[in-house]
């Protein structure tokens, strides 16, 4: 069967960085300005300066949460592991509607700013499908070839916002500043709201979790940058912009920016300020786009959408269906012009799903207390508070027209979430037949499992290991990829971990049950009580049965150990040296690992990989002193099956897989495994 492939982890600090001020130093700064200015003055510069602070509540429970649930869809995911399935969903979807909308709206106004400024007669519905298109093309091509172009587009754009300001810093006169608020206070919120979407963007780092290389330090360090970068940019570039030029004049234009620039330079500054513009849009799409895709992954993947939404390419490992989707959706929106009106729906949007988040803060603190948080906030409960308030709050300052749209998408939302196929066991409770079929459906065609390791150390290690390879051509009998989620009583091995696999992590006793009730049963489709002490794992996995989890494996030496497990619907595996490949062979060929009689010990089925300086090289394997009992299945050779026969000779670096009684495999092993 073809291997599903997962997300590759080729993003570091620096382009996980990028991500975020791609999409936060969008058109916002552009265009927003002038209408700051037409409500609030020079206090506009205050607004900004007060939005950036209220925005850094947030934006640090991200960077909590993003490190302690490393996993692909940002915002949504983190809901989903936290708060109830259907605030979840919805949380999902407000964030898609923002993203596409935010996306189709960055396409418009690209093509806006060509037309107006380079070609009068374009057409902006060609401007939009060309640049929908090319930007597809290279976001299917990997996050990280994105961000390549991305990150060579923030260059420009951060290298003329910065210019601009530092040269016209010069030229800032005190009287443009006074009175500093000659309107008023009274639109100081009005304000804030509405440059909100100026700070949205640092939590799409979060949507790329997956793909972030040690996501438990980076990503909290990409989006303190991120934020840091972000409002001393706006607070510096708004200061001048207000400082030259009166905010009576400012108020009169809409690209405030391309204004000041020209009213400063000249035609340089001009056209300087005109390709920041467009940078800006260019790497906003690109990098929104990305996250339109993978938010829309995640809903996929968990059973919201057709399952062939969670699709992705077995070459590049990008999701390509959910980018196909976006880029039709971005595409009809911009084209059409719908995207006024829909644009007006991303704060909303976003208002209320960062709300979500920040609730579920609180919610993790409370029902996963064990989770390990690698980034912590300081001041909880009272940083997730301020950002709850402060993200739903500002809600009320939006137009009547946003909320009343915003309520008719909410209920299309809910009618989406009643209607997917992964839904469709809540509506069929009154119909157990039904609803028992449907559940067994959606598990034979869940793309990875969700398991659980009880115990961090070199059994579950090589466990993980196993499961979440990605050069897997090499093992045969692989057809899953797999969610990994650790429980390890120890400190230091748990910092392993976390730098290892970046994966979710409770600290805490597996055998106690309340430290397995924070996983909880719902989130796990196999536990595996893999720790170095027999009796520590016969707890825990009978714990775990207790629980409810549906599938429930332990890792034991002592054959003694076996009935008491089997009578509680344990598989036991009671092969130390096989342990990995017997668990793998288990999860992903079931009715093979019955035919071995796993429980029992009857025969085993496992690989072992030549080294360097094997006794057994060159040799073939008519010659080797293999045990009678065992025999030679398969002699996988890089991407290579290699059927084996008598003549065939044995290579360093082949992995031999053996079928026999455990005892024979395992002198068979050890023979393997000799050298000079």
């Amino acid at each position: 069967m073809a291997e599903r492939p997962q997300f590759e982890r080729n993003i570091g600090l620096f382009m996980a960085v990028m991500i975020g001020i791609g999409a936060m130093m969008g058109p916002g700064i552009f265009a927003l300005p002038g209408e700051l200015a037409r409500i609030v003055g020079p206090l506009g510069l205050l607004v900004y300066l007060a939005m950036g602070v209220v925005t850094m509540f947030t934006a640090l429970n991200y960077a909590e949460l993003g490190a302690a649930l490393p996993v692909a869809g940002g915002g949504y995911s983190m809901t989903q592991r936290t708060l109830p399935r259907s605030v979840s969903f919805l949380t999902g979807w407000f964030f898609f509607i923002g993203n596409v909308a935010a996306c189709a709206l960055y396409a418009v106004v690209f093509a806006l700013t060509l037309k107006e400024w380079l070609w009068p007669a374009l057409p902006v519905v060609l401007v939009v499908i060309a640049v929908t298109l090319i930007f597809s093309l290279v976001n299917l091509r990997g996050l990280s070839e994105a961000l390549r172009v991305v990150t060579a587009m923030n260059l420009v754009e951060l290298a003329i916002l910065l210019g601009v300001a530092i040269l016209g810093l010069s030229q800032v006169e005190a009287p443009n500043l006074a009175p500093f608020a000659p309107m008023g206070w009274g639109g100081f919120l009005p304000g804030m709201s509405l440059i909100y979407v100026s700070y949205v963007g640092y939590e799409l780092i979060t949507v790329a979790a997956e793909e972030i290389i040690e996501p438990a330090k980076n990503i909290p360090r990409a989006i303190i940058i991120t934020m840091v970068v972000a409002v001393a940019m706006y607070a510096f570039v708004v200061f001048v912009m207000m400082g030259t030029v009166h905010h009576t004049e400012l108020a009169q234009t809409d690209v405030p920016f391309i204004f000041v620039a020209d009213r400063l330079f000249g035609p340089w500054g001009r056209w300087a300020a005109v390709i920041a513009t467009v940078m800006a849009c260019l790497s906003a799409f690109a990098v929104t786009l990305g996250a339109s895709a993978r938010v829309l992954f995640a809903l996929g993947r968990d059973g919201h959408f057709p399952r062939a939404v969670a699709r992705l390419d077995p070459v590049r490992r990008t999701p390509s269906v959910a980018l196909g989707i976006c880029a039709v959706l971005v595409t009809l929106l911009a084209a059409t012009g719908v995207v006024k009106f829909v644009a007006s729906m991303a704060g909303f949007g976003f208002l209320l799903g960062l709300g979500f988040v920040n609730a579920s803060v609180i919610a993790l603190a409370r029902t996963k207390p064990n989770l390990r948080r690698p980034f912590r906030v300081r001041g909880y409960p009272w940083v997730p508070v301020i950002g709850v308030v402060t993200s739903w709050g500002f809600v009320a300052f939006l137009e009547p027209r946003t909320i009343a749209l915003g309520g008719v998408l909410t209920a299309v939302g809910l009618g989406v979430y009643c209607l997917s196929p992964a839904n469709r066991a809540d509506l069929g409770r009154a119909a157990p037949t039904v609803h028992r079929f449907v559940k067994r459906l959606l598990r034979r065609r869940r793309p990875r499992m969700r398991v659980l390791i009880i115990g961090g150390g070199t059994v579950g290690q090589n466990i993980a290991k196993r499961l979440l390879a990605r050069d897997e051509v090499r093992m045969v009998f692989r057809s899953h990829e797999h969610q990994i989620t650790f429980v390890e009583r120890d400190e230091d091995r748990c910092k392993e971990l976390e730098s290892r696999f970046g994966v979710p992590i409770f600290h805490g006793d597996g055998t106690k049950q309340q430290v397995l009730e924070q996983v909880g049963a719902n989130e796990v489709d196999v536990a595996i009580a893999a720790s170095d002490d027999d009796g520590h794992n016969v707890i825990a996995a009978l714990q775990a049965r207790q629980l409810g989890m549906p599938r429930v494996m332990a890792i034991v030496r002592d054959s003694d150990y076996l009935p008491l497990l089997e009578a509680e619907g344990v598989v036991a595996i009671s092969a130390p040296w096989a342990t990995a490949a017997m668990v793998e062979n288990y999860l992903d060929r079931p009715g093979v690992a019955e035919l071995f009689e796993i429980g029992t010990g009857v025969a085993s089925l496992i690989g072992v990989m030549i080294p360097k300086g094997a006794r057994v090289a060159d040799t073939a394997i008519r010659d080797l002193e293999i045990p009678g009992e065992c025999v030679v299945a398969a002699v996988i050779r890089g991407k290579k099956f290699v059927v084996p026969r008598g003549s065939t000779l044995i290579e360093a670096g082949d992995e031999v897989v053996f079928v026999g009684p455990p005892k024979a495999v395992q002198r068979a092993r050890e023979l393997f495994l000799l050298t000079e």
